[in-house]
């Protein structure tokens, strides 16, 4: 981008030259050059600058703040060939088809860090690798869970 921009909005410093660039595009329309770039701040702040240079009086320079939600949703229409970037900025994202939800699991820390290793071994994240577990255990014609009733216990009836 051939220009820096800094303001000041609801008492916040923007800085194009202070923020992490991320991704961007400049357009040249015959008399006028457009472009639009997504920075990153030190504090994890997105936002967007856009300017429109033509000599003019229509020209401009803007900064516009960007929610996380809305930061991802702009990379993903101007930049979705970066998905390393997209994934490392908002993470992992699932794979097209069902709905996800979330669920919270409590395990021992010796059974996360044994999972963490396999995965790690896998090349996976330790997400991906319960996924895939789980997915293995739903599966049909896989082995049943084991009975809920302790073992070695009988009824006597008489």
């Amino acid at each position: 981008m051939a220009f820096t921009i800094k303001r000041i909005i609801d008492g916040k410093t923007y800085n194009t030259e202070t923020a992490t660039h991320l991704s961007g595009f400049d357009q040249d329309n015959g008399p006028y050059e457009y472009g639009e770039h997504l920075y990153q701040n030190r504090l994890g702040v997105f936002f967007v600058a856009k300017y429109r240079s033509a000599g003019d009086e229509e020209d401009y320079a803007r900064i516009e703040p960007l929610t996380p939600d809305l930061a991802q949703a702009w990379l993903e229409k101007y930049a979705g060939w970066r998905t390393d970037l997209i994934e490392k900025l908002f993470g992992e994202m699932p794979e097209a088809g069902a709905a996800e939800v979330k669920y919270t699991l409590r395990m021992p820390e010796s059974l996360r860090e044994r999972l963490a290793d396999r995965a790690k071994a896998n090349g996976q994240s330790l997400n991906a690798w319960i996924i895939r577990c789980l997915e293995s255990c739903a599966a049909e014609g896989a082995p049943q869970a084991p009975s809920s009733e302790p073992v070695g216990t009988s009824v006597k009836t008489r």
